[in-house]
């Protein structure tokens, strides 16, 4: 198969900007204090931080718009996508921008509350019905997922570790699958923490 990769940068949104600024002045100001103690308190107050400083760029309007687009790209083609994130609160979010797109069609999301008989009925659903254009999961239920119906996978945001990106990958990657072709698109915001976590995670 030829894997076509496209790393696709956007800008955060001017009225983020600001908020985004004080979340980071916020975060090497709590990294300064974790540094001389280290309690749980501390920690957890920076993984918070960086958390919304992630959920600003995913809510950031020129990033689903971006998506959109892949997504109308691929609706066009007759063809279908994966795209998948690190949590539920962002498939989510992207279920309802996606769906409440006239020209999207076919939105299916994974979660860790289906059970296995309906996993295996939305995988086989996805695969199999031509009107099914894009599925949603998470890295939680990623795992052992037979998706190679679709021939695009789209990275929203970052996993922690490389080998957790290339478990991604391989979603449309597998021998088994009958496409020729596949490409994987990265989508990040410029100079934030989508950036820092993509490049962290590119690194074996």
């Amino acid at each position: 198969m030829n894997i076509t990769e496209k790393q696709i940068v956007v800008s955060l949104e001017p009225e983020y900007e600001t908020e985004y600024l004080k979340l980071l002045n916020n975060y090497f100001t709590a990294s300064e204090r974790d540094s001389r103690a280290s309690s749980i308190f501390e920690k957890k107050q920076l993984m918070a931080i960086k958390e919304q400083m992630a959920l600003m760029c995913n809510r950031n309007p020129q990033k689903i718009s971006m998506l959109k687009s892949i997504i109308r790209d691929v609706s066009d083609k007759r063809e279908k996508a994966v795209v998948i994130s690190k949590s539920n609160a962002v498939t989510a979010l992207l279920l309802d921008e996606l769906s409440s797109d006239e020209n999207i069609k076919g939105v299916f999301i994974m979660t860790k509350q289906l059970s296995i008989h309906e996993v295996n009925e939305l995988i086989d659903r996805f695969n199999k019905f031509p009107e099914s254009t894009v599925l949603l999961i998470t890295d939680a239920v990623n795992a052992g997922l037979d998706v190679t119906a679709a021939n695009h996978l789209v990275h929203y945001d970052y996993p922690a570790r490389y080998s957790d990106l290339q478990q991604r990958n391989n979603r449309i990657s597998r021998q088994t699958s009958y496409h020729k072709e596949a490409t994987i698109y990265y989508l990040l915001t410029s100079g934030k923490i989508d950036e820092f976590e993509y490049q962290e995670c590119r690194t074996p």
